[in-house]
């Protein structure tokens, strides 16, 4: 069965433009389809037909089966151009829930992937349904008034009841986090853009054999182990990956999972060196904005640099240079080979906060982490308070 589809960016000709549609391509592919071609056009997107009338009228002739927008589309134009083309129109928003619906697998995933995917299709059916009552045809996605009518209400319906199961959810997530708050264990979450390596360092540091494939939304659900940093316990998390210009709804609709990183102890950012200086740049800004949107301050964030056994101790030196904007400092390390897993430990052996750290002599036989003639042991505060 054909699945070709036709992908179109209208918007600025930005310098990191290339990487963006390079990404867009990427995620298409994922979702399933094969791309047939990528047209772009520079300026103001048409409020009718997203392309320019003329452009859209070309691409009609083209030889593709879906249409895939880089921005969200309105309703007004998803009509129009369906209308046009006699073929499905999606956007990059659809794009993403494909891939999330394809991925998802615990009872939560699947609850906030059906509610995003809801709230992006109701502004459209609440179009199809005020042209239906217009006695307008309804083009590609034809169907009756009644039909269309009957559709938005049960929308409603289960958006409600979805957003209610979610809630007893979050509950019930809040509760388990103030439980592990008052025994006094601190957490770290592994976040960062999308592919950035999170898994394979989640996977190094606590031994795991997570599934990782390299792909964008390998991980769409927090997953969780106990990790020992020489006697000092925490709780490290994997949590879904960021990614570029993402929707409101996807943030709103996935809040749970970000209660995760918001009531962390300490973030791991990780970023993918292997990387030209303004692709990790624009992620860099990605991730650091949308941690900012859900209320996190740069002072609980531990930034690492990820695949440093692919680049040179010189461009390590220009990635610092070049972040100084966000960051002063970053650890380097390779998730693959294992270089910088020790040095990464430690510093969230110093960093992560809950524990008391006093200093022993070498000699003594205390356990903790050994730094030269000294030995830092780490005592649980509600321990020792007690």
């Amino acid at each position: 069965m054909r699945n070709k589809a036709l992908l179109a960016y209208v918007g600025p000709k930005t310098p990191n433009l290339g990487y963006k549609l390079e990404e867009f391509l990427s995620l298409v592919e994922v979702a399933g389809f094969e791309v047939a071609e990528v047209v772009t056009q520079f300026g103001r997107a048409d409020t009718r037909f997203y392309l320019g009338s003329g452009k859209a009228k070309e691409i009609a002739n083209k030889d593709f089966d879906v249409f895939v927008a880089y921005h969200s589309l309105t309703p007004l134009q998803v009509f129009n151009l369906e209308r046009l083309f006699r073929r499905k129109v999606i956007d990059r928003v659809f794009v993403i829930l494909m891939i999330f619906d394809k991925r998802a697998g615990s009872l939560e995933s699947k609850l906030q992937i059906e509610l995003a995917r809801l709230r992006y299709e109701l502004p459209k059916v609440k179009e199809y349904l005020r042209r239906a009552k217009m006695g307008e045809q309804l083009g590609f996605m034809g169907a009756g008034e009644y039909v269309i009518d009957a559709y938005y209400r049960h929308m409603v319906r289960r958006i409600s009841t979805i957003r209610r199961k979610l809630e007893e959810i979050k509950r019930g997530r809040a509760m388990h986090i103030m439980k592990r708050k008052e025994k006094g264990v601190p957490e770290v979450v592994l976040t960062g853009y999308t592919s950035a390596g999170k898994t394979t360092l989640f996977n190094s540091l606590v031994n795991e054999n997570k599934l990782v494939d390299g792909r964008p939304f390998a991980t769409l659900e927090t997953y969780s182990r106990a990790l020992d940093l020489w006697g000092k316990r925490i709780v490290l998390t994997d949590t879904i990956g960021f990614i570029d210009d993402l929707p409101p709804l996807l943030i709103e609709s996935f809040y749970s999972t970000l209660q995760e990183i918001i009531d962390a102890d300490r973030i791991l950012l990780v970023i993918d060196g292997s990387e030209p200086l303004e692709e990790i740049t624009r992620k860099v800004e990605t991730s650091v904005k949308t941690l900012g949107e859900v209320g996190i301050g740069r002072e609980r964030i531990i930034p690492v640099l990820n695949k440093v056994d692919k680049i040179s101790v010189e461009k390590v030196r220009d990635i610092r240079r070049g972040l100084e904007k966000y960051f002063t400092w970053f650890v380097p390390v390779s998730a693959l080979t294992g270089f910088g897993i020790e040095a990464l430990k430690a510093v969230l052996f110093l960093q992560v906060p809950g524990y008391d750290i006093i200093k022993a002599s070498a000699n003594s036989g205390a356990k903790g982490l050994r730094i030269g003639d000294v030995v830092l042991v780490p005592i649980l505060r509600n321990n020792r308070e007690s």
